[in-house]
């Protein structure tokens, strides 16, 4: 089930800097102090969500944790957790300052959600997509920040998506690929609809990195990532830094898709309004139907 788990600083472990692979770091300004402030991240049980909770909590911040049950397929259900979880949240807390929606599968065979989605893009769009609008009178409330880890992966997507995928063409990494497009075009309209309320939406990439997502790839493939992994691959450590860039920095661009700690360069389908607006309803019509019973 999505269960609820707040993090405290005196659970924290340490980070040893000496450990660390290459790449850039975001370091919050010394009076950084978010004491008071509630950040809510998703898929934070391990990976670099459980390193953002963590660099968060020492910041001073009330993290809470959306952990979900993997072993629970069935989206019919895990729509009602996420309604539940949020729920809880609406109930318990005056303020959400941040939501990292973070959570992720990838390269999984080919699975459908209980009502016939694609379980890629069920998991990684839809599910953040139907948290985020039950948090939003929080979010507004407190003008707060929502940042959806993505990936350069959306890159390779030169057409608009491809809502069905039936098993006989079905493509594991054009499904990963498709979804983190939408996340995209989801933090783009979200910045659109709801920035002049004082919403400030991101999408990011956090690099390459081994974090478990990986594990459905075929053999063949894993020894060739694990070869990229070796030559530009990013600790968690480092793969954590662009979500904290864009949850706390100043000069993180709303809207607009990040990549090492900076605004980076994105695919030419990233900010087509057209194509954002029919994934946005596609998601809207979804969450109506799934959720008309709840």
């Amino acid at each position: 089930m999505m269960v609820r788990v707040q993090v405290h600083p005196s659970t924290l472990f340490a980070v040893d800097a000496s450990k660390l692979a290459h790449g850039h770091s975001y370091i919050p300004s010394k009076n950084t102090d978010l004491t008071g402030q509630t950040i809510i991240i998703t898929g934070a049980a391990s990976g670099i969500g459980r390193v953002a909770a963590i660099e968060f909590a020492k910041l001073g911040a009330k993290v809470i944790l959306g952990i979900r049950d993997q072993n629970r397929a069935e989206q019919v259900a895990q729509d009602l957790e996420i309604k539940n979880f949020a729920e809880k949240i609406l109930k318990d807390e005056e303020y959400v300052n941040i939501l990292l929606n973070n959570a992720g599968i990838a390269y999984v065979k080919h699975t459908l959600t209980f009502d016939g989605l694609e379980m890629d893009f069920g998991t990684n769009h839809i599910g953040h997509f139907y948290l985020t609008k039950l948090l939003l009178p929080l979010l507004i409330k407190s003008k707060g920040r929502i940042i959806n880890v993505s990936s350069i992966g959306h890159c390779f997507i030169d057409n608009k998506i491809n809502y069905e995928f039936p098993s006989s063409s079905y493509d594991a990494r054009l499904a990963y690929n498709q979804s983190k497009l939408a996340q995209i075009w989801h933090a783009y309209l979200l910045q659109e609809r709801y920035g002049e309320q004082g919403i400030n939406a991101y999408s990011l990439h956090p690099g390459i990195i081994y974090t478990g997502l990986t594990r459905q790839i075929p053999k063949f493939f894993e020894l060739i990532y694990q070869l990229i992994l070796f030559i530009v691959g990013k600790s968690l450590y480092e793969g954590t830094q662009t979500s904290l860039y864009c949850s706390l920095s100043n000069k993180a661009k709303p809207g607009k898709f990040h990549a090492d700690c900076k605004e980076a360069k994105s695919s030419p389908l990233a900010y087509n309004k057209i194509l954002a607006e029919e994934c946005w309803n596609f998601s809207e019509k979804i969450i109506n139907e799934k959720t008309k019973d709840f």
